[in-house]
């Protein structure tokens, strides 16, 4: 029988959502949480969740609605800023407690504007309740990336990226990337304080599965910006790599769930400004 009351008040929320696999979400916030804020955007398409550092570094995960079992708003569209390393430990909250053959499902709620996200986190009977605080949101950078100013994109195969780019100096302060039309076509330089080293990679390889370059350019980046981009090459399945006439960089990640969907997380950097 159907408890009348419980359904008359889950109509009060503004959003509302259920995953049969928490692992299905986990995973993909857990590799862009680089920094503790993040701005939640959730409309009828599904669930974006962005966060920035230092105005130089955006990342975006899309999570649409279709990788839920259910999902309800009532309204337009929601935006709010919360705690994503909480919200991370939360999600991750009975991991080490999970038996062979087990998953978590995780119920999502949120009632009104300033009110908390309600995690309900279960697994066999056992029901974690976590509450987080949510605020307005900051303003973050809207950056413009048409295609029209897409000098430069390489699609790989995210598994002989990671390969190739396992050998990166990690004492590095800056790493450059150049892109060209003639060889070495795709080329990552290091620099150290004590070295330089590059690494090259013909568009002829089999890790790439499309090259497109309409003009040479090269640009550097903070190695230390970079660094969460690499994480996300590891749990991906394809990274493209754009690079407009202003050296901004832009990965492009497909990450394939433990249910077989796709969630797609976009990374942007911005380049060193050559004071020289």
């Amino acid at each position: 029988m159907m408890n009348t009351s419980n359904a008359s008040q889950r109509l009060n929320y503004l959003f509302e959502a259920k995953l049969d696999n928490v692992k299905n979400l986990s995973p993909v916030l857990k590799a862009i949480n680089f920094k503790d804020n993040a701005i939640i955007f959730i409309n009828d398409k599904g669930l974006k969740v962005v966060v920035e550092d230092s105005k130089c570094v955006q990342a975006s995960a899309f999570v649409g609605e279709d990788l839920f079992q259910e999902f309800h708003l009532r309204t337009d569209q929601l935006v709010f800023c919360l705690d994503l390393t909480v919200m991370v430990e939360c999600l991750s909250i009975l991991d080490n407690c999970s038996g062979a053959g087990t998953t978590t499902a995780l119920n999502m709620y949120y009632k009104s504007i300033g009110s908390p996200l309600k995690l309900l986190i279960e697994e066999g009977g056992i029901i974690t309740d976590c509450s987080l605080k949510t605020k307005d949101a900051i303003e973050i950078l809207d950056f413009d990336f048409p295609v029209e100013n897409e000098l430069n994109k390489i699609i790989f195969r995210a598994s002989d990226l990671k390969e190739i780019l396992s050998d990166i100096d990690t004492n590095s302060e800056s790493i450059e990337i150049l892109v060209s039309p003639n060889p070495p076509y795709f080329r990552i330089t290091t620099n150290s304080v004590t070295n330089q080293c590059y690494i090259d990679i013909p568009n002829s390889s089999e890790a790439v599965e499309i090259f497109s370059s309409k003009s040479p350019i090269s640009a550097k980046y903070k190695y230390t910006q970079l660094k969460p981009a690499l994480r996300l090459i590891a749990v991906s399945s394809k990274t493209s790599i754009r690079i407009n006439e202003e050296g901004l960089l832009c990965f492009q990640f497909m990450i394939k769930t433990v249910s077989k969907l796709v969630v797609y997380v976009e990374y942007l950097c911005t380049p060193l400004v050559d004071d020289g």
